[in-house]
C-alpha cells in the first residue's frame, strides 16, 4: 500500500470516529498515528459533548492543549502510548476531569497541572520517567484519588517510593 493511500485511510478513519463522537460523547482517535490533533478534528466536532477521548497510541509529542478548551465536561482521558514530555497548565483548568491515563509517555516531571484536578479519582503515569514527586502535596491535593498507578518509572528514588508508600491513604490503590 502506498503512502498515499495509507493517509487517505487515516484520514477517513478520523473523520469517521469523530462523526461517531457526535452520538456517543467518546472522541475514540486511538491508534490513528496521529502525531497533532488537526483544527479539522475540532471542526468536526464542534458543538457536541465530548466526555471521553482516547489518543492512545499514536505518535503524538505534544499535549492538545485545545482538549480542555474544546471539551471542557470531559471526565476521562486517555493518552497512553505516546511520545508525550508534559502535561500543560491548562490542564488545571479541566475540573470534570475524573480519569487520566498518561502511561507510557516521555514524562520526566511529574504534572504539576494534575494536583489542580481536585475530582480525580484515577492517575496511571506508568512508564515514564519521573524521578521526583512532591508526595505530600500529592495526597494533599487529591484526597479523592483512589488509584495511582507509578509503577515503571525506572528513575524514581526510593526515597519517594518510600514516602508514596508511608504516607498513602488507606482508601488509595498505589501501584509502584
Amino acid at each position: 500500500m502506498s503512502i498515499v493511500q495509507s493517509a487517505g485511510r487515516g484520514v477517513t478513519q478520523v473523520v469517521e470516529r469523530c462523526e461517531a463522537a457526535k452520538e456517543s460523547g467518546f472522541l475514540d482517535l486511538s491508534s490513528c498515528q496521529l502525531m497533532y490533533m488537526a483544527d479539522a478534528v475540532y471542526m468536526l466536532i464542534k458543538g457536541c459533548e465530548i466526555t471521553r477521548i482516547s489518543i492512545q497510541d499514536n505518535a503524538m509529542k505534544k499535549f492538545p492543549k485545545k482538549f480542555v478548551i474544546k471539551f471542557p465536561t470531559a471526565t476521562i482521558l486517555n493518552m497512553a502510548n505516546n511520545e508525550i514530555t508534559e502535561i500543560p497548565s491548562e490542564v488545571s483548568t479541566w475540573t470534570s476531569l475524573k480519569g487520566l491515563n498518561a502511561a507510557k509517555n516521555s514524562m520526566k516531571v511529574f504534572p504539576e497541572a494534575v494536583l489542580e484536578l481536585k475530582n480525580l479519582i484515577y492517575l496511571d503515569l506508568n512508564g515514564n520517567n519521573i524521578e521526583e514527586i512532591d508526595v505530600d502535596r500529592l495526597y494533599t491535593s487529591l484526597p479523592g484519588l483512589i488509584k495511582l498507578n507509578l509503577s515503571v518509572n525506572e528513575n524514581l528514588k526510593d526515597a519517594v517510593k518510600e514516602k508514596l508508600k508511608s504516607l498513602k491513604p488507606e482508601k488509595l490503590d498505589l501501584i509502584l
